[in-house]
């Protein structure tokens, strides 16, 4: 890095444009490591510039079990990027310097994309087929006022940055590394193996579930009760030399009294298709890849969306309105009944729901309410009369918590209740409580394909937190009732992949979802752009995104092939 350090030297005291110069530069570091400048601020109190430091697959020296497969080179970056944020920040490297006022000097820091609780892909660092290894960052360049502090630059971008660098991916715990590894791949093998066994859910024994608090998703550290399925008669099962709780296919209800860990359950299951690392305690809770969380959103966009099979025709509008029903300020049971058409629209095969956010005349029609307001004077057609067609003609289970209604219980084909944080099988309980079925609709479930135009940004995009981003000015795209959304890398890549699906396009919002599925998440980044905080996010949560964005447009798909093809018999 000695030409890198005499050229920031010469730098020295001139004014903060000529840090311009590296833009775009690569300097090798050591033998087989580079540091690549890709971006540089314009001022002191811009936007820090982004940076990579790449390992040849030589210099790196990962053991070859860490790139061998695609799921172990994501635990691998998963692995070093927070090796890179953990020593950054024990070493005060991520701290910035801020002395004199605006004279005085400044910047310095040295940061990574910060990693949750969840093992995902990400561009903050990325490990290859050869073994070779990036790690993105940014660094704030050091300033005095307007002039450039080319000393200390060098030190930052020579020293700490390859420092850390070295540390994260040379000076490794391979046992560390491999334990991390080996976590991933078992939990990919246990989601993988539920659809054999014909199960949308797994929860192991000795699995802890609660969170710390409503804003800390790390494990609770005391209090928390170990998952016991011992109870569970037989829906306890056994998946990958691993016993546990089974969720199978078609309707399952999670019962229980207040505060006796329902609603945590479902929590746990709602992010059961995303990995975690070692230690956070849902390892063995294991999803459905295909499970979408539903609720009410009362206010939300929705465009274009056949929502019929469960609102009829409303009073003041022509028939059929609800074929094709928009709205700017979405009522609970209307934001519900498209956020599961537009779940079935992406694929979604698991339904989730909790009574406590779901519209209450959307999920159930009591018998006494019924007898007061005809069939005939309702065009709400309640989840309960619709849930057992969706799994038996359509392949959609769904899993529901309730603790206020037995309306499910004629239907439901696995009962569980909590009780004090404990399951228990009460299928045969409920079926012996439970009275007639509900009546079923003469009409069959419809989901009309779309054709998406989510139209160009006009004016600035991005993402500063997890549950909204910006599409242009004045266009603030609102995901906040997108609860499988886990970090804000995720939202940031959703508007990504919106803006680069505008670009195309595309007969049906799957095969745009499908487009998107094969690609890097590189290939959605603007041209020349090499960020380093993505993570990606699953399809369902870009086809939240999108469906949510107010400016988006819609129309029904013309031809219907492949997974787009509904029946609306």
């Amino acid at each position: 890095g000695e030409d890198l350090r005499a050229f920031l030297r010469s730098l020295e005291r001139q004014s903060y444009g000529a840090y311009q110069e590296l833009r775009g530069t690569s300097w090798t570091l050591q033998r087989g490591v580079q540091l690549k400048i890709d971006q540089c601020q314009k001022d002191a109190f811009a936007p820090p510039s982004r940076c990579r430091v790449v390992f040849e697959g030589a210099a790196a020296q990962l053991p070859p079990d860490a790139y061998a497969t695609k799921v172990s080179r994501i635990a691998a970056g998963d692995w070093i990027a927070r090796r890179f944020f953990e020593e950054a920040r024990a070493a005060g490297d991520d701290r910035r310097t801020e002395t004199g006022g605006w004279g005085g000097k400044k910047g310095g820091e040295l940061r990574i994309a910060v990693c949750s609780q969840f093992v995902l892909e990400r561009t903050a660092c990325l490990v290859d087929v050869s073994g070779g290894v990036e790690v993105r960052f940014t660094v704030a360049l050091p300033a005095s006022g307007r002039s450039i502090e080319g000393i200390w630059c060098a030190r930052v971008l020579c020293e700490r940055a390859l420092d850390l660098a070295l540390k994260a991916v040379v000076s490794r715990d391979d046992a560390d590394l491999g334990t991390h590894i080996a976590s991933v791949i078992k939990q990919r093998s246990l989601r993988d193996a539920l659809a054999a066994k014909g199960l949308v859910a797994f929860i192991g024994d000795g699995a802890r579930l609660a969170r710390r608090a409503g804003n800390d998703d790390r494990p609770m550290v005391d209090g928390a009760v170990a998952f016991d399925a011992r109870k569970c008669g037989g829906l306890r099962c056994e998946v990958n030399g691993v016993t546990g709780l089974g969720l199978p296919r078609g309707l399952s209800l999670i019962c229980g009294g207040g505060f006796h860990g329902k609603s945590t359950l479902l929590q746990a299951l709602q992010v059961g298709c995303f990995d975690k690392v070692p230690g956070d305690g849902r390892e063995l809770c294991v999803s459905d890849p295909n499970c979408v969380k539903v609720r009410a959103e009362d206010g939300r966009s929705v465009q274009s969306v056949d929502i019929s099979s469960f609102i009829g025709d409303v009073p003041g509008r022509p028939a059929g309105f609800t074929r094709r029903f928009s709205t700017s300020d979405a009522s609970g049971s209307t934001s519900q009944a498209a956020a599961i058409c537009e779940a079935v629209e992406a694929g979604a095969t698991t339904l989730l729901f909790d009574e406590d956010t779901c519209a209450t005349n959307f999920m159930i029609r009591d018998e006494r309410m019924a007898r007061l307001v005809a069939d005939d004077r309702e065009p709400i057609i309640p989840f309960v009369r619709r849930a057992a067609q969706l799994s038996a003609d359509h392949g959609v289970s769904s899993i529901l918590v309730l603790g206020g209604t037995g309306d499910y219980f004629s239907i439901a084909d696995a009962v569980v209740v909590m009780d004090a944080f404990s399951p228990r099988d009460a299928s045969a309980d409920a079926k012996a409580l439970a009275g007639d079925p509900p009546p079923m609709p003469a009409d069959a479930f419809r989901a009309t394909p779309r054709t998406p135009q989510p139209g160009v940004p006009d004016g600035r995009t991005g993402c500063k937190a997890l549950s909204s981003f910006q599409y242009g000015d004045n266009n603030d795209c609102d995901v906040s009732g997108v609860e499988q959304l886990v970090e804000v890398g995720q939202t940031r890549a959703c508007c990504a992949a919106i803006i680069h699906s505008a670009k195309h396009r595309h007969p049906s919002v799957a095969s745009l979802l499908d487009a998107l599925d094969g690609l890097d998440l590189d290939a959605i980044q603007p041209a020349g752009r090499r960020d380093g905080d993505l993570s990606r996010p699953r399809r369902y949560e870009v086809a939240a995104a999108l469906n949510r964005l107010r400016t988006a447009k819609f129309e029904a798909a013309s031809a219907k092939r492949g997974r787009d093809a509904m029946d609306e018999t």
